[in-house]
């Protein structure tokens, strides 16, 4: 399979996709959503007569292509992120809904794998809370499913109808069975019995001050950061032991709210890891983000000896990548629960 195949897979999409947009009269997350659900059912989905006959042709005719390339899971993940990629930039997206690149989470399916392989888990229940486009929660789990070891069930949450409709019909298309629910994650969840959340957080005020009231985290006084009382609203929804994998801005402990923050930490769960990521993937000093790995107290759960500090190494740079990752398996190590 070359990489011609994989440019028209993307041509070809970008082609059901204008011609759906065109057809439905929504933007081109939607466009992009409902041809990723076609493709995975087979057939062109119509509503009172839209999109009508001859654009259901033309559409059919650019699935068969499609299907008749027959990419393989990675290529075909490949070609769809680049799609996304360019709805959000004709959408122009907001900045916390643009797409997680895949080489965060790939590091984050790293840090998933270690803990999971010393906890020896057969059986995980993984959610993401704040999905977005899907690609950070498909990565991780295709990266996971790809060493055999571990049955994965995963779910998904967000505030955004057009991102939740995406990550569903973008897992379809992927053959994963991800549960997607449009909800407030700061609001009460119907799902329970989580082992690991993986999550790059949108950063900013929470609006709804009455929601906000049950957290430790909230503010004294004026709008709490949404980013803060994520990060305690899923720590408290998962099993005991469980482990967050959050993607945060690198300068979450500085801030005029992270006093109530590190109290909440304290108090709650163990912090096991912060982890600059690497330097190359943002395009200044300020959009720098970390990951910091969180366990909830609880079963045989307790605090690591060394917190894991530091900064990633670039992912392009195999010798020091390799490095980090010996040390990752050092650090897990001594997980438990």
């Amino acid at each position: 399979m070359s990489e011609k195949d994989m440019q028209t897979y993307f041509d070809k999409l970008n082609q059901a996709n204008s011609l759906l947009k065109e057809s439905l009269r929504v933007g081109n997350i939607e466009a992009l959503a409902e041809t990723l659900t076609n493709i995975s059912d087979g057939k062109v989905y119509v509503e009172n007569d839209v999109p009508n006959k001859d654009a259901v042709e033309k559409l059919d005719a650019v699935y068969k292509e499609l299907k008749d390339l027959n990419l393989t899971p990675l290529q075909l993940k490949q070609a769809i992120t680049v799609s996304v990629i360019k709805a959000q930039k004709d959408d122009k997206a907001e900045v916390n809904k643009l797409m997680t690149p895949d080489a965060i989470g790939l590091i984050s399916s790293l840090i998933a794998y270690e803990i999971l392989n010393v906890q020896n888990k057969k059986e995980v229940n993984i959610v993401d809370p704040t999905v977005g486009t899907g690609n950070l929660l498909i990565e991780v789990i295709e990266q996971l499913n790809m060493t055999d070891k571990f049955k994965i069930n995963a779910a998904a949450l967000d505030n955004d109808d057009a991102l939740v409709s995406l990550t569903k019909s973008f897992s379809e298309v992927m053959n994963l069975n991800i549960d997607a629910y449009h909800q407030d994650s700061i609001a009460e969840w119907d799902i329970t019995d989580i082992d690991m959340a993986v999550a790059d957080l949108p950063v900013g005020y929470y609006p709804i001050d009455e929601n906000a009231d049950k957290f430790k985290t909230k503010s004294d006084e004026g709008h709490s950061y949404a980013h803060h009382l994520l990060i305690e609203q899923t720590m408290n929804n998962l099993n005991d032991g469980g482990i967050g994998i959050f993607i945060v801005p690198s300068q979450i402990f500085q801030t005029d709210q992270a006093k109530k923050l590190s109290e909440w930490m304290v108090s709650s769960v163990y912090l096991q890891a912060v982890l600059d990521l690497p330097t190359n993937l943002f395009a200044s000093k300020e959009a720098q983000k970390a990951i910091v790995v969180l366990q909830k107290h609880g079963d045989k759960a307790e605090q690591i000896g060394n917190v894991l500090m530091g900064t990633i190494p670039n992912t392009n740079n195999p010798k020091l990548f390799e490095g980090f990752k010996d040390q990752l398996q050092d650090w897990a190590k001594n997980f438990k629960g």
